[in-house]
């Protein structure tokens, strides 16, 4: 029997060796052991009745721990194989020194060490678990005084390799850190050479517009002293008509003559007067500064052709500035505040002399809002720039030429279709030349030609909304709105008709609001009274909407537009007014 005090350490171990132990792995260790029956490794459930088994087969005692050792490193289970190695390199030192052969392979001696499992081994061990598949270096015995000069050169080697890299890469970040510090020099000297320069054309212009302005004075004054010279010549006449009716009256005859000729120079002196004074109220705004893409640009007072809806609180206006700026303005506002301005832009255009149009519904395609007008044959499309919840620049404006406007006409109506299912990139315009609606995408490409000449009596249509095949169009006399259906044959299917209580009123402006259509309609005469009526999608009037009285020239309506239920009306003086509908 053996005594506990020689075989403590060698349980002990064991039972280090079973608690690192899982229940898979024991029967994976068991499965390699062919001596035990198949019946009985299934039974197995715990490395101490492995271990016993084991035993029994003569596989493990104190002095035979290899083989496991052996089963432990094919399984890749380190923890337990070291714990067995560092138990026989203790313990069994003096049977290892006197061993010459293999543990596992008694028969074969010891010829090769394995560096990674940190252990001696035969050639069958070099074939079998340590070998380069197992990802095992190996090294001769006899050639282990060779393969460390080898290796110890060969780390030396790389070691200064990595020292001539890092000597390298702080030579690179020493050579980057100077060549930053002289960028960064130049382009502080770019810097102040583009400020010395900005601060030369700011001081010119400033010259120029002093120059400008103080010739604009003078001619003001000039103007004035003319008026002056002419109201007091005016003066001088009405005395002398005064004073001629003071003389008696010798010869009725003469007397009537003389009060006809007295009444008409007096109306004609009003007329005077009144123009006068209608100069004098006018004041031109002399200079401006308006931000276009970075830039600045000088303008004066340009004429607004109309409005367009981008978002609830954002109304786009559009100027004819050709002939102060030399293109259209726009400018976005707040619909509720029309003086507070979210920006600017002017575009350049090359033609002068035909007249600028706007769609004032705007194009919904790509998720993203365009506004669209055009000026002769020339349609431009407006990409706003979304900065968060808002629209704060203009992008880009890309254009396109529509061929099919002969030369010496022009496109006189523009119009989108904003659907809220079915987004699309297509437009529609008509032309001063003819009695067509022609529809086109984005890209130019041409998609159908809609005949009226049969339902439209003006010489050419003045403004034309549509909803899929259904088109509303205001004809150039300004009469009824009439309604035309484009459905694979075309023909007329309705009019917009204002009730007989108001009648003698002209539509100006008509729009479609996703459902129902709004019209602008306005009277003649000093007074112009207007209305915007609401009309179904088949033609039935539906109500007013918001109506006023224009005093004089600049508080005229041009344009209605809308967003989602809120109507906007725009006036020439660039006010707003809202209403719901």
């Amino acid at each position: 029997m053996t005594s506990a005090s020689s075989t403590s350490p060698f349980r002990l171990t064991l039972l280090n060796v079973s608690e690192v132990l899982t229940k898979k792995n024991v029967q994976n260790l068991a499965f390699l052991c062919e001596d035990i029956s198949r019946a009985r490794r299934e039974l197995i459930t715990n490395a101490m009745e492995l271990f016993a088994d084991l035993q029994g087969h003569g596989l493990l005692n104190e002095q035979k721990v290899n083989v496991l050792i052996d089963w432990l490193d094919k399984l890749r289970l380190v923890e337990a194989s070291n714990l067995l190695k560092n138990y026989r390199k203790t313990h069994l030192t003096g049977h290892v020194k006197a061993q010459e052969n293999c543990f596992i392979h008694e028969d074969l001696p010891l010829k090769y060490f394995c560096v990674s499992c940190d252990s001696k081994i035969c050639p069958e061990c070099f074939l079998s678990p340590h070998n380069r598949d197992a990802g095992c270096d190996v090294i001769s015995l006899d050639k282990m005084s060779n393969e460390i000069c080898q290796r110890r050169e060969k780390l030396m080697n790389e070691l200064e390799t990595l020292k001539t890299g890092i000597a390298s890469t702080e030579q690179l970040r020493e050579e980057k850190k100077e060549h930053l510090a002289r960028c960064c020099e130049k382009s502080r000297n770019e810097v102040q050479k583009d400020y010395l320069t900005m601060i030369a054309k700011v001081e010119n212009m400033k010259r120029l517009q002093i120059e400008v302005l103080d010739a604009k004075e003078l001619a003001n004054i000039k103007h004035i002293s003319e008026e002056k010279k002419e109201s007091q010549n005016l003066e001088s006449e009405l005395a002398m008509i005064t004073e001629c009716h003071k003389i008696s009256l010798e010869n009725a005859l003469d007397e009537i003559q003389k009060i006809s000729k007295s009444t008409k120079k007096t109306a004609e002196i009003k007329v005077k007067l009144e123009k006068q004074e209608e100069m004098l109220k006018t004041v031109d705004i002399l200079y401006k500064k308006i931000p276009n893409d970075g830039a600045f640009c000088s303008i004066t007072v340009s004429t607004l052709i109309g409005s367009v809806s981008m978002r609830a609180d954002q109304l786009l206006h559009i100027f004819d500035a050709r002939q102060t700026s030399g293109g259209a303005l726009l400018t976005c506002v707040d619909p509720k505040d029309s003086s507070k301005e979210f920006w600017r832009h002017l575009e350049k255009i090359d033609n002068h002399d035909d007249p600028v149009v706007m769609s004032n519904i705007d194009m919904y395609y790509d998720s993203r809002n365009y506004i669209i007008f055009a000026v002769g044959n020339n349609v431009f499309i407006v990409h706003p720039h979304q900065n968060g919840s808002l629209y704060d620049s203009v992008e880009s404006v890309s254009s396109l030429v529509i061929d099919e406007v002969p030369e010496g006409s022009w496109i006189t109506s523009i119009a989108t279709y904003h659907p809220n299912d079915n987004p699309k990139d297509e437009f529609i315009i008509s032309t001063s030349c003819d009695h067509s609606i022609r529809e086109y995408s984005t890209s130019g490409s041409a998609l159908r030609v809609i005949d009226t000449r049969d339902f439209v009596r003006s010489n050419a249509i003045y403004r034309v909304a549509y909803c899929g095949n259904l088109f509303a169009i205001i004809g150039r006399s300004l009469d009824d709105v009439i309604l035309i259906d484009a459905d694979g044959t075309v023909k007329q299917c309705g009019t917009l008709r204002l009730p007989s209580a108001m009648s003698g009123m002209l539509p100006i402006n008509i729009i479609w609001t996703g459902g129902e259509w709004l019209v602008l309609y306005i009277s003649e005469g000093v007074e112009k009274g207007w209305k915007v009526v609401n009309y179904k999608k088949t033609g039935e009037f539906v109500k007013v909407c918001d109506e006023g009285t224009s005093y004089n020239e600049m508080d005229v309506p041009l344009n209605v537009t809308r967003w989602k239920n809120t109507g906007y009306v725009t006036f020439a003086n660039a006010k707003v007014r809202t209403f719901q509908y």
